[in-house]
């Protein structure tokens, strides 16, 4: 499906009405957009692979996949989307009486919102935009439709970063499946932060306030705990065990090992 460019901003008094809506994939440059003034309709930017940014109080809040920016009429839209993210969104500006529900559940935009039901938000925003290409007597029905459900399953979701502790423990189980399936490999604090839609600094105090530990500690204690059942239940020797698990190291495999079991390897090995 090609990029939309063409877009039409109006304000509708009716029930719902979709001015437009499309696809894009970010891949060619760097896009930084600014409109100070927003727009007369309501927009969102849904990240269906790879990253963005918008601006909320002067920060720069990621967008990951799975999440929307949702944007309020006149409110200022300011996001980023960097090349080498490989970025694809889908996009609409709508307007109309229905889009007070949104302004019930949803304080105040830009909102960085997590959608919890992805698989049907994903399939009902690519129905409507493949109904707004077709243009015929049935597009503006199909396409206002589609985004009533949408609609509703943005307020059903209503999480919003920073403002729900259901979100937050939603994405950080995700992180910590991901840590235990990749417990050998560098941890990816970037990558974490960017699923919990946070900074690297806040996901970092937002998961030892979850689990207790700091990320890197926590990646260690797994490591760990995985080369005292190899030590105790294979034949690999020490050396082996450490590559297993992630340590170049050997030596300070040991070291670690110690700290967080008191003993040394050997004490494991039977």
């Amino acid at each position: 499906m090609p990029n939309l460019t063409y877009t039409s901003e109006q304000k509708y008094n009716g029930y719902l009405r979709v001015n437009s809506c499309g696809k894009q994939w970010l891949y060619e440059r760097d896009y930084d957009i600014d409109l100070p003034d927003g727009r007369i309709d309501y927009t969102i930017r849904y990240t269906l692979k790879g990253l963005g940014h918008c601006e909320i109080d002067g920060v720069g809040v990621p967008v990951g996949e799975g999440s929307l920016a949702l944007y309020f009429p006149g409110v200022r839209q300011c996001y980023n989307f960097k090349k080498s993210n490989k970025t694809v969104i889908l996009w609409a500006h709508f307007s109309g009486t229905e889009c007070d529900l949104l302004q019930n559940v949803i304080p105040k935009t830009p909102a960085v919102i997590k959608i919890q039901d992805r698989k049907e938000f994903e399939s009902a925003f690519e129905k409507m935009i493949v109904a707004h290409y077709k243009k015929n007597a049935f597009s503006d029905t199909l396409k206002s439709g589609y985004m009533d459900v949408m609609i509703s399953l943005i307020g059903q979701s209503n999480i919003i970063t920073d403002n729900s502790n259901l979100s937050k423990n939603e994405n950080l189980e995700k992180v910590l499946s991901l840590m235990h399936n990749n417990y050998n490999e560098p941890i990816n604090i970037k990558k974490y932060a960017e699923i919990c839609c946070v900074s690297e600094d806040h996901f970092i105090r937002m998961f030892k306030s979850y689990t207790g530990l700091p990320p890197y500690n926590y990646q260690l204690k797994i490591r760990i705990d995985h080369a005292i059942e190899m030590l105790e239940n294979t034949p690999f020797n020490i050396s082996d065990c450490a590559e297993t698990v992630g340590f170049a190291d050997a030596a300070y495999f040991s070291k670690i090992f110690k700290r967080f079991t008191g003993h040394p390897p050997s004490y494991y090995k039977k």
